[in-house]
């Protein structure tokens, strides 16, 4: 996308282009007075009449003041490329979006079940104040200056109590009663923190929204195709069960509140965090194994600093059975 950065908005001195939200787009700037970075969200108003609803989105932020959630700081009216804009200043996070984590890296099953226990804080807070979210992915979960998960970009946001309900949203993650025609509510919400989750274990930079009509897309989430109930051999089970319970189309099976949701994750205690090195050698928290073939079959060595497990190493395998065996040993001693 070509945008024309401009050198000032306001006081703020920009540095460069962030990326767009859901109505507008956003740049890092310099504050030259508090002399601190922010992130600017810049919202096109071309119609007065329009304004109170183009700063909903700093009046929900301010509303919902949490540590998981990103903080606003200030909010007012500019002229960009001569058309009247309201501008959104915000704590400006280094770290990016957990989205730009999934594009450069692994992301392992701890880091995964931290990032969703943090944006789940965040959206619990929200939801007590009466806000669904309605955009939660990956791109709108930010990483905070101390490594902490902040649900950001309240730009669909809506006050249950107040809003009309309707079924806008983020649609790739939207669930099966809403794409029926049931509006959004916080079980909606709790579904696409869950697709935020599986994506984060699987490592899925991008969910393909390609369906040719509405009944395609429906009958994909109604037989679990979409998101397709499949997960990389590392995962165990108990994690897995959690993801498909929060993305489950029932919404009586599904969590019923985000601290249900949060609750189970906490339960997950993961004794190593294993991340690959490649396809045959795993590391976490001191631990190595490996897997390698000689003459006489595949070996699988499990070590802790350096020093052979022997109970859980195995030699003389087929390479289909030292493949399952690898993921079994890396999956037994995740948790």
């Amino acid at each position: 996308m070509n945008v024309r950065i401009p050198k000032k908005i306001n006081k703020f001195e920009i540095i460069g282009y962030l990326g767009n939200g859901a109505f507008g787009f956003v740049f890092h700037a310099f504050d030259p007075y508090l002399k601190v970075d922010r992130a600017i969200k810049l919202i096109r108003v071309p119609d007065p009449n329009k304004f109170v609803q183009a700063i909903r989105e700093a009046q929900t932020l301010e509303k919902c003041r949490h540590k998981h959630i990103v903080d606003v700081k200030e909010v007012n009216v500019t002229i960009y490329e001569g058309n009247p804009h309201v501008y959104i200043a915000m704590e400006y996070l280094a770290n990016g979006s957990v989205q730009n984590r999934i594009e450069k890296r692994f992301v392992s099953i701890y880091e995964s079940i931290k990032i969703i226990e943090e944006a789940l804080l965040g959206l619990e807070h929200a939801h007590n104040n009466d806000i669904l979210h309605r955009d939660i992915k990956p791109g709108n979960i930010l990483i905070g200056n101390s490594g902490e998960a902040k649900l950001s970009d309240f730009g669909l946001a809506i006050d249950y109590h107040i809003d009309p309900p309707d079924t806008f949203g983020y649609r790739p993650h939207q669930p099966l009663e809403v794409i029926q025609g049931s509006p959004m509510n916080k079980l909606s919400d709790i579904y696409a923190m869950g697709v935020t989750f599986y994506r984060l274990l699987n490592n899925v930079e991008k969910m393909d929204f390609d369906f040719k009509s509405v009944d395609e897309w429906e009958k994909a989430v109604k037989r679990k195709k979409y998101p397709k109930r499949i997960y990389l051999l590392h995962i165990p089970n108990k994690v897995i069960k959690i993801v498909n319970k929060a993305i489950h189309n029932s919404t009586t099976t599904r969590f019923q509140n985000t601290t249900q949701f949060r609750q189970a994750l906490e339960k997950i205690k993961i004794s190593i965090d294993w991340r690959p090195i490649d396809e045959n050698c795993w590391v976490g928290n001191g631990y190595e194994i490996v897997k390698y073939s000689n003459r006489n079959g595949w070996i699988i060595d499990f070590k802790k600093n350096g020093r052979r497990i022997k109970e859980k190493c195995s030699k003389h395998l087929s390479e289909n059975d030292a493949e399952e065996l690898f993921y079994k040993i890396i999956r037994d001693t995740t948790i």
